[in-house]
């Protein structure tokens, strides 16, 4: 374009005269745009400036969204929210999360940009999250009838105390159905008028009774608590029998029933937990599409600048390995000795990442496309479409392995007796894997295709499943996580790209976030349901070979689907984007992917 403008202002133009100055110019505009890092010798690296924010931005979403997730569930189960409750959300969030990225797929393709959709959802994030902090925690409520015991203190024989769970305090306790336990001896020294004896004059009275216990100061042991008993009442009388020796190992239980009190708590919780599920539910919507639109920006960005979506990913990678394990120490230096596990100090840490997160988008320099334009129309052709089916179909099979073996592998290897430093090794050594195929990925998407991935990502699910169906030593499974290079670094970049390419003009936004829905919420229920089923059925082994039957059925009938297809039909995609650079393809041509040198 440069040679064009100087040719039309000077008339005449020597292209013999201006090659070597034009070569000077480019090669003084490629260092301008690139910096290198000497590691050894010849060794060294060559970083594109313009995606040093892309790379930052990726190194520290990824790397702080992949422990918000598994932190803020533990921390609602430490404010009071029971398994079940949070399963509920589980079931109701993936729809949720799946209609909120179509919305937010189809509003930055309306206006031709993805950037402010991130900025929105990265701010609605942190206020959330915030909110989330803000809620008290809610104590668990118990209606039913608590036990409480009194006896003699075990040092202080002439003190009487009780013992019941820590919810019931209150300072007169009502209790009812007592019964006596005591040496058989004492009936025998009952010549005093005393509780014990009063019930053991008539045999009828030794269970059955009520009390009204006056307390006066307690102490906590784990999850009891001990009252200092002033005295009990019964009958408008008055009783304690600690004083008397021979009385002391009496011990009298009861039941106290949580009554008004009991109703105002738990309505005051049902609001609390309302609220918080509803937060919580919105928080899942706006992470994931900050996951998706993550996607979209890279891509757009990749495109843009011709580099690698792969190498890109690496950085993501990096930043899970690397963040991670900052926020879990994090947690680990605040928490009191002998207290619970302080999560805040991750929520904070995880704002703070935030904030940086959105220096860094504001730095980057996304294009703005042509604001798209009769989505309904393309939505159906794209519908009508075979290969956009098959795709679909594909991606959400692969994302119910994926959700099975998310959810329930370190339950079944928790079943096998694995040591947690396995458990902590898994998820790292799986990260590693993936890093050098990252870098490559560029290579294996030419010569491999993105379709053959995909099939390629079925196969690992089969090979992985049916090993760990066969695994006995737990430390074998170091070995099968390799297969996580085609289920899920190889894949994912296959995915993208060929969401890319057969997006219509002006879906692209759209196309990727519904993908990765499909993929990680709407695979995540059925793998989630069909998992967990399976193994409370029968166990592990067979989940794990029913996940290795479902995709070797799925690998088959999607090759056989490729072969029918490329012999007997020609390959035609919804129509092409329409672009103003020369060098640009349309979007909707399968285009070949080249190595790309830019880092």
């Amino acid at each position: 374009s440069q040679e064009s403008e100087t040719s039309s202002s000077a008339g005449v133009y020597s292209i013999t005269a201006e090659k070597p100055s034009t070569e000077i110019q480019n090669n003084k505009s490629e260092k301008d745009l690139n910096f290198t890092i000497r590691l050894y010798k010849d060794f060294s690296i060559c970083i594109y400036k313009p995606l040093i924010p892309l790379k930052l931005m990726l190194f520290f979403w990824f790397g702080a969204g992949a422990f918000l997730g598994p932190f803020i569930t533990v921390y609602f189960k430490q404010q009071g929210i029971s398994l079940g409750e949070i399963s509920i959300v589980f079931i109701i969030s993936p729809v949720a999360q799946f209609l909120g990225t179509l919305l937010s797929g189809v509003v930055a393709d309306k206006i031709g940009r993805s950037k402010p959709v991130l900025v929105f959802n990265l701010i609605l994030t942190m206020l959330i999250l915030i909110s989330i902090l803000l809620i008290p925690k809610m104590d668990v409520v118990n209606c039913d009838s608590q036990p409480i015991n009194l006896k003699c203190h075990p040092k202080q024989f002439d003190r009487l105390i009780t013992k019941t769970s820590c919810d019931v305090v209150e300072d007169i306790i009502e209790v009812n159905s007592c019964n006596v336990q005591c040496p058989e001896n004492v009936t025998e020294h009952c010549n005093g008028q005393n509780l014990i004896c009063d019930i053991f004059a008539g045999k009828e009275e030794r269970r059955n009774f009520s009390l009204s216990i006056h307390v006066n100061g307690s102490s906590q042991v784990k999850d009891r608590c001990y009252y200092n008993v002033s005295y009990m009442s019964r009958e408008n009388e008055t009783y304690s029998w600690c004083d008397v020796p021979h009385k002391m190992y009496c011990r009298v239980s009861c039941y106290v029933n949580s009554g008004v009190k009991c109703s105002e708590e738990v309505s005051d919780r049902d609001l609390l937990m309302m609220v918080s599920m509803v937060l919580y539910i919105l928080l899942m919507v706006v992470y994931s599409n900050c996951y998706r639109f993550m996607d979209v920006t890279s891509m757009s960005l990749v495109k843009e600048h011709n580099s690698d979506f792969g190498r890109e990913r690496f950085f993501s990678i990096a930043g899970v390995l690397i963040i991670t394990p900052i926020a879990g120490y994090i947690v680990k230096v605040t928490t009191p000795k002998g207290g619970e596990r302080n999560y805040n100090s991750a929520f904070y840490f995880y704002f703070a990442i935030l904030l940086l997160i959105l220096l860094i988008v504001t730095k980057l320099d996304v294009r703005i496309n042509t604001p798209g334009k009769k989505l309904g129309k393309k939505t159906l052709t794209l519908l009508k479409n075979p290969d956009v089916v098959s795709f679909a179909l594909v991606v959400f099979t692969l994302g119910t392995a994926w959700s099975y073996t998310k959810n329930f592998l370190f339950w079944y290897l928790e079943e096998m007796k694995a040591s947690s430093i396995l458990m902590g090794l898994i998820p790292a050594v799986s990260a590693l894997y993936g890093l050098p195929f990252l870098l490559t990925s560029s290579w294996w998407v030419r010569k491999i295709g993105a379709t053959q991935i995909f099939i390629l990502g079925l196969v690992g699910y089969v090979i992985n499943s049916i090993g760990y169906s066969i695994l006995y030593d737990p430390w074998l499974s170091l070995i099968l996580e390799s297969t996580n290079v085609l289920t899920y670094h190889l894949l994912w970049v296959a995915v993208v790209l060929h969401s890319h390419e057969i997006a219509p003009e002006g879906m692209t936004a759209t196309v990727i976030s519904i993908a990765g829905s499909i993929h990680y919420h709407l695979g995540k229920t059925t793998g989630g349901l069909i998992g967990g089923f399976i193994m409370d059925t029968f166990n592990g082994r067979v989940a794990f070979r029913v996940v290795a039957i479902i995709c070797t059925c799925c690998a088959v009938i999607y090759s056989i689907y490729l072969i029918i297809r490329r012999k007997c039909f020609s390959v035609k995609y919804p129509e092409p984007k329409d672009t103003t650079e020369d060098d640009a393809k349309p979007n909707g041509e399968i285009q070949t992917l080249e190595i790309i040198d830019k880092f």
